[in-house]
């Protein structure tokens, strides 16, 4: 019983001593850290369209016959499936079977004649993998840069549209890729 009212007086002596009169409230504004982002430098042709959900940034641009080619970046937790699975499903955006999984894997060879996958360095974000698919049955080729280990997320930079086209703006899509660093 004596600790309660031991406790009561203790409580009723801060509360009562322990405000300013002068009403004198001092704030403090501490700034949030500034998060970092993806940014890039696009080629002025290129149409940046509404990226919607899924994609950080969305453009469209024309090849010299011109037919559209669609250029995107998305960011993804961890590594979404692995290069594998990934390029599986790029393979179906073209209109390619998976792959088989009863073959030997070397994500660094060609694996089929239509799959070119190649490591390359950015000079900005580093180490990623450069995934090129072309279906020569449908007119059809996509390449994507993958770049693995940003922040716990994977950034693939996808480009594709018809295999002449993919191949006449590569330059271009090149110096896109090159170009994308994290910045305030």
């Amino acid at each position: 019983m004596w600790y309660f009212k031991y406790f009561s007086s203790t409580t009723l002596f801060i509360i009562l001593f322990s405000c300013n009169s002068t009403d004198n409230i001092t704030t403090y504004k501490i700034k949030k850290p500034a998060t970092l982002q993806l940014k890039w430098i696009a080629p002025k042709i290129w149409e940046e369209q509404d990226p919607g959900n899924m994609l950080l940034a969305n453009f469209y641009t024309f090849d010299s016959k011109n037919e559209s080619i669609n250029i995107s970046i998305s960011m993804f937790p961890g590594d979404v499936g692995g290069l594998r699975n990934n390029i599986d499903r790029w393979r179906n955006q073209i209109g390619l079977k998976p792959f088989d999984p009863h073959n030997s894997i070397n994500l660094n060879q060609k694996i089929l004649p239509e799959e070119d996958i190649q490591n390359i360095t950015l000079p900005l974000l580093g180490n990623a993998q450069m995934v090129y698919l072309n279906n020569n049955e449908n007119n059809k080729s996509i390449k994507v840069i993958v770049i693995p280990n940003q922040n716990g997320q994977t950034i693939f930079i996808k480009m594709n549209g018809n295999i002449n086209g993919v191949l006449e703006l590569e330059n271009d899509f090149s110096l896109f890729y090159q170009s994308i660093y994290w910045g305030n």
